[in-house]
């Protein structure tokens, strides 16, 4: 059986209010996913409030613990309600002109 860890994250402080909190429907789709794939959720991350483009994920606990997490093999899989939940990342061409 898949241990699973989840992440779920908002970007911005006021998507963090109590009446419109994205987390909740982040976390239900996650349920809801593990439960038909039959794996168990061992442990849930929460970021609130917290930007995966400006903020660094040197600078991220969640990130840093999931990533210790992820060293000491302590879960199979890293569920998330979209990539973009982990960070993210402006690409630029080597040698581009900006």
């Amino acid at each position: 059986m898949n241990t699973v860890y989840t992440l779920y994250r908002v970007s911005t402080k006021q998507q963090v209010d109590k009446t419109k909190d994205d987390i909740p429907m982040q976390r239900e789709a996650c349920h809801e996913f593990a439960d038909r794939m039959g794996w168990t959720i061992g442990k849930e991350f929460l970021e609130k409030g917290v930007s995966g483009f400006k903020v660094s994920a040197s600078d991220r606990d969640a990130i840093q613990d999931l990533k210790a997490a992820a060293l000491n093999k302590e879960f199979d899989i890293l569920l998330v309600f979209m990539f973009d939940r982990i960070g993210r990342m402006q690409y630029r061409k080597p040698n581009s002109a900006e």
